[in-house]
């Protein structure tokens, strides 16, 4: 059978010898004779050089060089795409010369000489010609003077040929596919040298003597090698003696083998999802594996792509935090101003989207402060985290109480569907944090769109007139566009909740007891303003100065839930748009 290079073993030879494979070896891995290789590779260079191409610039694309050059470069000029057995070009010319002066192709025949036969096979090449043009089928009737029976069959035949060569292709296709497993065994076993083969003999002798209860100084002397290789062997197997029945591979990782198979599914014109369906992976793996290990000209290739994947792999490896100067002195530097680690990687990622050398995962940050076997980070730095503590601690536990009952409330449920949605600004939600021996308090109040705080000092006492007077003067500036609601929870503070909502004009709505995820957003805020004034402390002692320095701070952090933007940023857009009515 005549092998063309269009084939998919011309493609995968072709591939292979790009890729800077051997010709002996790549022509060993594809199955055929060397001088079949030979042949490709001139039908190759030949087509570049018709195409356009400098001589240099076809042995580039190649991949390939040879002594047979010179002799490929003289036939060059003289390269035609007519058949050795065809007619003389210059008998056809006779042909339709008389045929253009209208003779019909009878007449035309007998003026060049040859047979009536041959006459309409050139009118159907030249009508096949027309036709692969995108000429109309009755234009090519006109030109060509052919009657409507004749130009139908012409058609037709064309058609079939067509449809042929489109299945002939496909099941090519098809059966290189199916042969890509053979292909990368081949091409593995083509690569395998004498040496490592004797190697590999050897170290099955060996572990065989293993198992039939010789020493490893009784199996290195009957094979005639040094005790130390022998227990180089051992130590490699963990001091096991491998099992005869091969375990099956974890299929975690690909191998060279797999990606020797997606190398030549690609050069066969396949997809990444394609591949994956072939191979049994998930288009996931392929993705991320092109991703990697694709060179700077988008080339896949499969030795290095392993070798690289190897290196990637090895362990231990070199925390980041270490390896990166820059990088730990940004993080150190968020840290002292009681960014969460959240904040300081959603920040990095923002500011710096080009250099993926500033990238750092919240879960880094936390394990160097945290695990006693963090690196990069000194431990100091976990007293700048929101809870303060050097050790993770696992699970929380939620104390429930009761408290006296506030009359008149409005429950969470009544509260306007709106506000769940957090489409439009002036839905807070306020609390209490409290000092020591429950004398001092602050308050502090959450918008639920923007996240912008506000903290509210209380030094001598939080009852339920010092808190009304807070909450009123916190909103007295604010436009009615950004005062809708308040949720509070259940605390005592609140029991005028309705000279408040007289006093501000903003309703008051209570969550149900011992339920904090109903104001989420304000207790994320509390959390933040412990930072800076902890549990236990005196609040009484921080100036109002201190106090809104802190607010400051915290409102010019960035937020995750804000795509990294600032709660000042977003409050202040909301609070310059156009007055709306509120309803």
């Amino acid at each position: 059978m005549y092998l063309r290079s269009s084939s998919p073993t011309g493609v995968r030879f072709l591939a292979s010898v790009k890729q800077g494979n051997s010709l002996n070896s790549s022509a060993r891995a594809a199955g055929i004779h060397k001088e079949i290789g030979y042949r490709w590779l001139r039908e190759r260079y030949l087509q570049l050089r018709q195409e356009g191409n400098s001589p240099t610039e076809a042995t580039d694309s190649l991949g390939f060089t040879t002594s047979r050059l010179p002799a490929w470069e003289a036939a060059v000029s003289g390269a035609t795409d007519r058949h050795h057995l065809q007619v003389n070009i210059e008998v056809e010319s006779v042909f339709w010369k008389a045929f253009n002066r209208g003779q019909t192709p009878t007449q035309s025949a007998a003026a060049a000489a040859v047979g009536r036969s041959t006459a309409y096979r050139w009118l159907q090449v030249r009508f096949d010609r027309l036709r692969g043009s995108k000429v109309t089928l009755q234009r090519c009737q006109v030109l060509l003077r052919l009657t409507a029976q004749r130009c139908h069959s012409f058609e037709r035949e064309r058609l079939a040929r067509l449809t042929k060569e489109k299945n002939t292709a496909a099941a090519a296709q098809r059966a290189a596919v199916l042969t890509s497993n053979r292909y990368a065994d081949a091409v593995l076993a083509s690569t395998v040298s004498e040496a490592q083969q004797r190697r590999a003999e050897r170290d099955t002798k060996y572990w065989q003597l293993m198992r039939e209860g010789k020493s490893n100084a009784e199996a290195c002397r009957l094979l005639g090698m040094q005790r130390q290789t022998g227990t180089s062997l051992r130590r490699a197997n963990n001091y096991q003696i491998p099992s005869l029945i091969p375990r099956p591979a974890a299929g975690r990782y690909l191998d060279v083998r797999e990606r020797l198979q997606i190398a030549d599914l690609l050069e066969l014109g396949y997809s990444m999802r394609q591949v994956a369906r072939e191979m049994g992976r998930q288009p996931s793996t392929i993705k991320r594996e092109l991703d990697r290990h694709r060179d700077a000209e988008g080339r896949y290739l499969p030795r290095t792509a392993d070798h690289d994947a190897c290196l990637q792999r090895a362990r231990p490896k070199i925390h980041k935090l270490v390896a990166s100067p820059r990088l730990r002195g940004l993080v150190q530097r968020k840290l002292n101003r009681c960014w969460s680690p959240d904040e300081i990687s959603g920040w990095m990622k923002k500011t710096y989207p080009e250099d993926h050398e500033l990238r750092i995962c919240p879960e880094t940050i936390y394990r160097s402060l945290l695990l006693r076997e963090g690196q990069g980070l000194h431990k100091r730095y976990a007293a700048k985290l929101r809870t303060g503590r050097r050790i993770r601690k696992t699970r929380w536990r939620t104390r429930t109480g009761s408290g006296s009952r506030i009359r008149n409330m409005k429950m969470i449920d009544e509260r306007p569907a709106e506000v769940e949605t957090r489409l439009e600004a002036g839905h807070w939600e306020g609390d209490l944090i409290v000092g020591v021996g429950s004398v001092s308090a602050m308050v502090t109040l959450r918008e639920r769109k923007t996240h912008y705080g506000i903290i509210v000092n209380l030094p001598h006492d939080h009852t339920a007139a010092s808190v009304n007077a807070a909450v009123t003067s916190a909103f007295a500036t604010l436009p009615p566009s950004l005062k809708r609601t308040l949720t509070w929870d259940q605390g005592t503070e609140m029991a005028s909740h309705e000279a408040l909502t007289k006093a501000t004009g903003v309703p008051v709505f209570f969550a149900e007891r011992s339920s904090p995820w109903q104001r989420g957003a304000n207790e994320n805020f509390n959390g933040l303003v412990r930072q800076y004034f902890p549990k236990g402390t005196n609040l009484a002692v921080h100036s109002t100065r201190h106090v809104n320095h802190v607010m400051r701070e915290l409102n010019t952090r960035p937020r995750k839930n804000l795509a990294y933007d600032t709660p000042a940023a977003r409050f202040r857009e909301e609070h310059n748009a156009p007055a709306r009515l509120v309803g």
